[in-house]
């Protein structure tokens, strides 16, 4: 759909255009009173993940520009499901505790979202504290940690968890195909006491989550779907729709996701975030609109937490 036929259905800046529940859907445009626009996508994330979301994004704005269908995405999206189904018998070769409702026991939290910018000079603070190679996700992730269990004021005894996504194109074998679109997105859990947290080397936690987003493999990964398949004949729902409890964070990397690439002819958008939180301790690692201005961390977190979170973050 062209951008122009896109806005003439936009009737109103104050006013959201819903429509039918679909994959991906555009849910509202905003004329901003700077002259800027703002553009709302909704997408469901069994359908597609975020690799899934910026290949439709970029193919659109590229045909709202007038370039050519052909030379946008020489090649079609892969639909073919099967290629992540589960073996027959399924086959569960790892343990998968992130998956468990145990492990999302927490209450609904009120919370709010800050972008905390991470310039190339304390980014690399923050690498040389770990071990030589380490990367950006896992050094940032390793710092975000921290500064999330002084804020909170966890007690040192206490084991604090990570969940980390991780993207399964290239990791099975064979790969799937360049341009698959649906969820590939497994996820892995690191638990380390807050003590360890606070009081080890910054390359200690880096390590931790290095290892674990080493470990998923071709074998972790099937075994990962074999297990969300028995637990679905359970009629389990996979720890759906709950929450983490005040001890635990989920970061997500959009690090290398050309998410600043949705130029509907007007330039390259200055700024592109999720709309929507997975609740408190939620984080997002993103790129800055200008590769030369580090990175930036979107953190979910209690207001009230707020203050002593920034001063630990900035080592004020």
């Amino acid at each position: 759909m062209r951008l122009s036929r896109c806005l003439d259905e936009v009737k109103s800046s104050s006013r959201r255009r819903r429509t039918p529940r679909t994959a991906l859907q555009i849910r509202w445009v905003t004329f901003l009173k700077c002259g800027g626009v703002a553009v709302g996508t909704g997408m469901h994330h069994v359908t597609m993940d975020g690799a899934g979301a910026i290949q439709f994004i970029r193919t659109w704005t590229s045909l709202a520009r007038g370039l050519d269908a052909a030379s946008v995405s020489p090649s079609p999206p892969c639909h073919e499901r099967t290629l992540l189904r589960a073996r027959s018998p399924p086959s569960v070769t790892s343990e998968h505790p992130v998956y468990s409702p145990s492990n999302l026991n927490g209450m609904p939290r009120p919370f709010v979202t800050r972008v905390y910018a991470v310039p190339p000079k304390l980014l690399a603070d923050i690498k040389s504290d770990c071990a030589p190679g380490v990367s950006t996700y896992c050094a940032v992730t390793a710092h975000l940690w921290r500064a999330m269990c002084v804020a909170r004021g966890l007690a040192p005894d206490a084991e604090s968890r990570l969940r980390v996504p991780a993207n399964i194109r290239q990791r099975l074998r064979p790969p799937l195909p360049a341009h698959y679109f649906g969820n590939a997105i497994v996820r892995d859990l690191v638990t380390v006491r807050v003590g360890d947290v606070l009081s080890q080397p910054l390359g200690f936690v880096a390590e931790r989550i290095k290892r674990a987003v080493a470990r998923v493999d071709d074998a972790f990964v099937r075994s990962v779907i074999d297990y969300l398949e028995l637990e679905s004949e359970k009629g389990s729902q996979a720890a759906r729709g709950q929450f983490m409890p005040e001890t635990d964070l989920w970061v997500v990397s959009w690090l290398g996701m050309p998410i600043h690439d949705a130029d509907f002819g007007w330039g390259r958008p200055e700024f592109v975030a999720p709309a929507q939180m997975f609740g408190s301790g939620t984080a997002y690692v993103t790129q800055a609109p200008d590769k030369d201005d580090g990175v930036s961390v979107l953190f979910a977190l209690e207001p009230e937490y707020l203050q002593c979170f920034e001063k630990a973050f900035y080592g004020e």
